[in-house]
């Protein structure tokens, strides 16, 4: 038995697993709490508190602006304990720290001072995604001013179902007070729920049960199915209909994960080599950059070492967090101009090269087919493209045919002719391009890299993403 088995033995730990809905509903109320906090390349680790200042601090600190700024570890006296929690907070006065300290829940943590609080980045979409399934089952609908009104009045169970648990009014309440274009989204939402149903009655099919899918799909649907709305049948298989506010290509995301991460999905040796190499490079060469005469900025890089961290986007937070304190110091921006672009800039221009060879571009293009393609085994889950706007939404057929598949899957770099790269060495994303030899097919598609943690660059692990093939 091991020790913690009998710790468990002597004090039962209580363990509950928290519902699917739960962690969506939770997306909104996040706060990044640390002391390496960034937001939009400032360096800010005060915040605001939920507590009775002029009773709790004020009689012992005297006069002054009080700030409470997130700390590692507390310097002098603890002067009040917020239930049982791990966040520490420094008692600022005057700009000035003092021998105090308070310890806090997250629960108390409000924001982060002077900085206005965010928007939710995704609360437009996820607004006319929901929504578009909610008209379904309440087809009642007037204007959307109307329609906010009414549903603030609201309670429990909204009918729609997302991953696995149900959607709240509570919840949806919240999201749409996130949503900078609310009423726009709204009359989305209500056009793509005619234009669904519309689509249901044409083919005689009727619904059983409606799911949101923002975070898993249901019933054995490949978690990669693009599909932002899922809807069960009553002869027990699925549709789905990914949707998009303005007319265009389909452009529906194919790869959405951390370049290394995507490498890992083949388990080449030689090809995670290869990235792991050119992401550390990467650095080191945009690292060579920052002079000597720039002496803290240029001591604190040569203190540090790239090649030890884990290829993560945010395990380097509090490291990239201190390596920006020293670029401050020479009036350098880490997080901007001064390391994050170099960096970013240097591996996307090493990896477009790099895939011009017919070995490495045939490995990317398989990894998209393991990302994008349906596993035997799972349930199928055909889609249309919804095309929502204010005026009216439409629907379109998703070209997917064996002969596209095939480009996916092909084993052969042979097949894989004419490639060509596009970057400008400036921006995060480039184009390529190539010819499938097999059937002469054209192929066109952009890549992206970047940062996504909210709290500031904190990893070297960028994000890689690509929003859709076009294939002639």
């Amino acid at each position: 038995m091991s020790i913690t088995d009998k710790m468990r033995q002597l004090n039962p730990r209580v363990e509950s697993k928290v519902a699917p809905i739960d962690k969506i509903q939770s997306i909104l109320r996040e706060l990044t709490v640390t002391p390496h906090y960034q937001q939009k390349g400032v360096h800010n680790p005060f915040y605001t508190l939920d507590i009775d200042v002029e009773k709790d601090i004020r009689p012992t600190v005297g006069k002054g602006e009080i700030k409470f700024q997130n700390v590692l570890r507390g310097e002098g006296k603890l002067l009040k304990a917020y239930g049982r929690g791990k966040f520490i907070f420094q008692i600022v006065v005057n700009n000035a720290p003092t021998r105090y300290f308070v310890t806090t829940t997250k629960s108390i943590v409000t924001g982060h001072l002077g900085m206005k609080s965010r928007k939710s980045a995704t609360a437009s979409s996820d607004v006319n995604e929901f929504l578009s399934l909610y008209f379904i089952k309440h087809p009642n609908f007037t204007d959307a001013k109307t329609f906010m009104i009414d549903i603030s009045k609201l309670g429990g169970n909204t009918g729609i179902l997302a991953s696995g648990g149900v959607v709240t009014y509570e919840f949806l309440n919240e999201l749409l007070d996130k949503d900078e274009t609310a009423e726009r989204d709204i009359l989305i939402g209500y056009n793509n729920s005619k234009a669904v149903i519309k689509d249901l009655d044409s083919r005689g099919l009727t619904w059983r049960v409606l799911h949101w899918v923002p975070q898993a799909k249901p019933g054995g649907i490949r978690r990669n199915n693009p599909s932002d709305i899922i809807i069960e049948l009553d002869d027990g298989t699925y549709i789905g209909y990914s949707n998009k506010i303005s007319a265009g290509k389909d452009a529906t995301p194919k790869l959405n994960t951390g370049i290394w991460s995507a490498y890992q999905k083949l388990e080449d040796s030689t090809q995670i080599r290869n990235i792991e190499q050119m992401i550390d490079k990467s650095w080191n060469d945009a690292a060579s950059k920052i002079r000597p005469k720039s002496r803290n900025a240029f001591q604190a890089l040569k203190r540090f070492n790239i090649s030890r961290e884990k290829f993560s986007e945010t395990s380097s937070q509090a490291k990239f967090g201190d390596l920006a304190k020293e670029f401050e110091k020479d009036g350098l921006k880490f997080f901007f101009d001064d390391m994050y672009y170099p960096f970013r800039n240097n591996l996307i221009s090493s990896f477009s090269k790099y895939l011009k060879n017919p070995v490495n571009m045939r490995y990317l293009i398989n990894t998209v087919g393991i990302y994008t393609y349906d596993d035997p085994s799972q349930t199928p889950c055909p889609y249309k493209l919804l095309i929502g706007s204010e005026r009216g939404s439409t629907l379109k057929d998703v070209v997917s045919d064996d002969s596209h598949r095939e480009i996916f899957f092909s084993k052969n770099p042979r097949d894989f002719v004419g490639i060509n790269t596009r970057y400008d060495n400036k921006s995060q994303s480039f184009q390529l391009g190539f010819v499938f030899a097999p059937s002469k097919l054209k192929v066109t598609f952009p890549i992206t890299l970047r940062t996504r943690a909210s709290g500031g660059w904190g990893g070297k692990n960028l994000y890689m993403t690509t929003s859709g093939f076009k294939i002639k």
